[in-house]
């Protein structure tokens, strides 16, 4: 369950990065962002859905990070409030270590712009190993990777914007699998493991989307 939720932070934040910019026909596997060195935003609802654990919700997101010299890569910093699941039909509140309060998770990790098998922009995250804990009632180790798609606005790589949006979701019927999981011929996907049972790995998935703003405009280098 923790690790639903966590994974919902990881995943909202860096798409929020992502958003500045984004190429029409990008060709190369890399995605280099310039102009932009900082950014801010909000996550709207989204749930994590673990197979064999509950799904966790979070009702909001605050983000932020910044963007490494190259505008290949970068750091992001989350802070999601009102994230809970639901076991049995009880609704328990879930947190990270060192969150504020009991339905606050908070998370950092880095991303990659990049450009996703379906041959459109997208972002790889990779969030630090965190552990969730839902009320006590489960503990939660998440980490791995999660791919989602930049998906506005329609800028090319001769334009710039200070503003971008990201989605993650997983594919149609097949709730704990990921809409794209493949870089560059690699299988990237977001895990969870129950505390105490490190040998017991659960695929995950994550369905949100972030928009972020910039103070300058941004704008991609598709080569």
């Amino acid at each position: 369950m923790n690790m639903s939720k966590k994974i919902m932070l990881l995943a909202l934040a860096v798409a929020s990065v992502a958003m500045f910019a984004l190429p029409a026909a990008a060709s190369a596997q890399e995605i280099h962002l310039e102009g932009v060195t900082s950014f801010s935003g909000t996550a709207g609802p989204g749930k994590l859905a673990a197979e064999g654990e509950p799904t966790i919700t979070c009702e909001s997101g605050d983000v932020s990070g910044t963007v490494s010299a190259g505008g290949t890569t970068g750091e992001i910093s989350l802070d999601f409030t009102g994230c809970h699941t639901a076991v049995f039909g009880i609704t328990a509140k879930c947190r990270t270590s060192g969150s504020p309060i009991d339905n606050t998770i908070k998370s950092s990790g880095v991303f990659h712009l990049i450009t996703i098998s379906s041959g459109v922009p997208g972002i790889l995250v990779t969030p630090v190993t965190t552990e969730i804990n839902c009320a006590g009632i489960s503990n939660t180790i998440v980490h791995g990777n999660v791919i989602g798609t930049i998906v506005s606005p329609g800028v090319s790589c001769t334009t710039g914007s200070k503003e971008l949006s990201t989605k993650f979701e997983p594919v149609a019927l097949k709730p704990f699998t990921q809409e794209h999981e493949l870089y560059t011929g690699k299988a990237y996907d977001l895990v969870a493991t129950t505390a105490g049972s490190p040998t017991v790995v659960h695929t995950a998935s994550l369905e949100s989307t972030a928009t972020v703003k910039s103070s300058t405009e941004g704008k991609l280098n598709c080569t």
